[in-house]
């Protein structure tokens, strides 16, 4: 019985090892940006860049979206690109 127990621990960790290892190489699990799909504009006088991301479960898609980012300081007159949002 107590081997059993051994054995079938060392199999739930080496699984967790190996989940681990191959979520990061295979976006099998996690949150993963495609810079292809990146965009910048302006709001106001401030740059922004807007970073495309999924985020993944086993392969999955479970979400998707635009996280936005500031770029540098505001220029007054600076922006000719304007966001629709």
């Amino acid at each position: 019985m107590l081997n059993k127990l051994k054995l079938n621990v060392i199999i739930v960790c080496l699984s967790v090892v190996l989940i681990g290892v191959l979520s990061s190489y295979t976006q099998m699990i996690g949150k993963f940006y495609k810079s292809g799909e990146d965009f910048t504009c302006c709001k106001g006088d401030q740059l922004f860049v807007h970073h495309y991301y999924t985020t993944s479960l086993f392969w999955v898609v479970v979400s998707d979206g635009y996280s936005i980012e500031p770029i540098g300081k505001p220029i007054p007159g600076g922006c000719n690109i304007q966001c629709n949002e």
